[in-house]
């Protein structure tokens, strides 16, 4: 009997598990584990609304793929050379929009830095209170043809010298990813009213350089515009995303000239005009700036007290603040410029207030040491000007004013003279130095200062550098303005002024300060002494 040899056929089965992917019946323990874990999550949670947290590394969004090595370090010894080239109708164009809307456009131009050529870079101006002049018609003062007094930095500008006019060179404004040595802005400076190069910036930077504090690079340079005279100018390192990248771990926020400390709520978009982030965008927002505003504001005065390090480094904010008193910076960050950083370390989670725009160190604003919100500037200890050192156009030192038939920038509220800068720019040193341990912190650092920078001879060796640099990039009165502030220096007072602390309490002692003792061994960081006046922080 033959055997039926019928071999086995395979048939598809019919059962659900064949009908599931091969992929997810390997892995659907995992797959159920997070489906499991969302089922949860949304009967947890509801509607309630969930942030993601950010974990990525920083990266900065303007990323460099073309960086100009040039021929010489752009902000090493020697001397330097800035040839621009524009064209003169879309220059004056620019400065049209600029009289008429307060806008400050780009315009293409090309460079060339010691020897390097390169071409299609953004040229814009630079600044906020050192373009009211500019802004005016020339009222009853200066023509229009031949200049026009600047702001509160008393300088004149005039459309005819664009050599002397404050520029940002922008290298990848109109060509993306590109970088000179590294820099993606640099600032051409102006003069101010105690030196054509700046000379007073200049050592400014070099003392926050020399305090440990983070300061911006700089150099001097001849510059010439469309093969003009030559201008001997000072250029600083513009703080960019590469900038804020060499910090460390963190995010850099730039302050608005119109913006304050004031806290708005919690829609990032109602601080456009406040903060602007610099780097790292997709990777962290305005929160953390939202989140020390609303402490600033809320933020009682025990509480303030108890906790305002876990937001802000506060013995580096005593050490900004005795600084910018010491150099006599009227334009600091409770000044009319809101010219500051904020340095947000995202490893300690907390910020730092880095300096920048320093031209208004040492009067060189024309506002003299120490002029206050009501004007009357004084030198310290009462002292006289220096010899040969006079505001632009005769007249005292005073504060800073708004010049005679000069508007100010459509949208800017700051009060008349703009005296304290924005609404709540002040507001942070304010609460600060109303505090008594603050206060003294920041005494302390005021008196370390004074001993290691000035009495120590450290401001006066700057000054002898900076003076030869400035001679060798073509500055022939760079001698006379180092003399100026060789005397600035040496009038610098041994305490801060009285006027960059809080008003007095009812009883006309000053909050948070003991009675000065006048045979205190180290009265230079405890005396609440009237002496001098090396203010403006």
């Amino acid at each position: 009997m033959a055997d039926d040899d019928h071999s086995p056929r395979l048939a598809r089965s019919t059962r659900p598990r064949h009908r599931v992917p091969v992929r997810l019946r390997q892995h659907w323990k995992p797959a159920a584990a997070v489906l499991t874990a969302l089922a949860v999550l949304v009967l947890a949670f509801g509607e309630a609304r969930i942030r993601p947290y950010v974990t990525s590394e920083l990266v900065s969004a303007d990323t460099v793929v073309e960086d100009v090595a040039g021929t010489a370090d752009l902000f090493g010894d020697g001397a330097h050379a800035i040839e621009v080239t524009f064209d003169r109708s879309e220059y004056e164009e620019m400065l049209e929009t600029f009289r008429e809307e307060g806008e400050k456009e780009y315009i293409r131009a090309d460079v060339v830095i010691d020897g390097t050529a390169v071409s299609d870079v953004g040229l814009r101006l630079k600044g906020n209170s050192t373009l009211m002049g500019l802004r005016s018609d020339g009222g009853d003062g200066e023509d229009a043809d031949t200049g026009r007094a600047g702001g509160p930095s008393a300088t004149t500008l005039s459309d005819d010298q664009p050599e002397t006019l404050p520029w940002l060179i922008s290298f990848d404004e109109f060509a993306e990813g590109r970088a000179y040595q590294g820099h993606t802005e640099i600032a051409l400076r102006p003069a101010t009213s105690t030196s054509d190069t700046a000379l007073n910036e200049a050592l400014a930077l070099e003392l926050t350089a020399a305090d440990g504090q983070t300061a911006q690079d700089h150099a001097f340079t001849s510059v010439t515009v469309n093969g003009g005279e030559a201008a001997t100018r000072i250029l600083v390192d513009a703080p960019d995303a590469q900038w804020a990248d060499a910090l460390g771990d963190g995010v850099l926020y730039k302050a608005g000239a119109e913006g304050s400390l004031e806290y708005l709520g919690g829609d990032p978009t109602d601080y456009e005009d406040a903060f602007t982030q610099i780097n790292d965008e997709g990777g962290h927002d305005l929160q953390p700036v939202m989140d020390l505003l609303e402490f600033i504001e809320e933020a009682d005065d025990e509480e303030f007290a108890e906790e305002l390090d876990a937001y802000l480094d506060t013995e580096a904010f005593a050490r900004y603040l005795a600084l910018q008193a010491l150099i006599s910076n009227g334009d600091a960050m409770d000044g009319p410029g809101n010219n500051y950083y904020l340095w947000y370390d995202t490893e300690e989670e907390r910020f730092t207030v880095l300096s920048w725009d320093l031209n208004g160190a040492f009067g060189g604003m024309g506002m003299g040491f120490g002029a206050d919100a009501a004007g009357g500037g004084q030198l310290p200890g009462g002292a006289e000007a220096p010899e040969g050192m006079q505001p632009p156009g005769g007249g005292e030192f005073q504060g800073t004013q708004t010049p005679e038939g000069t508007e100010a920038p459509e949208g800017d509220e700051r009060s008349e003279g703009m005296a304290g800068g924005g609404r709540g720019s002040g507001e942070l040193k304010e609460r600060f130095l109303a505090d008594a341990g603050f206060e003294e912190m920041y005494r302390q650092a005021y008196a370390d200062m004074y001993e290691d920078l000035i009495a120590g001879g450290t401001a006066a060796d700057l000054l002898e550098d900076i003076v030869a640099s400035a001679e060798a990039a073509g500055d022939e009165g760079a001698a006379q303005a180092g003399e100026r502030l060789a005397e600035s220096i040496a009038a610098v007072a041994e305490t801060p002024q009285e006027a960059a602390l809080p008003g007095p309490r009812a009883d006309g002692v000053r909050q948070g300060t003991e009675v000065p003792d006048a045979s205190a061994a180290d009265g230079a960081a405890e005396a609440a002494s009237t002496r001098g006046t090396a203010a403006g922080a």
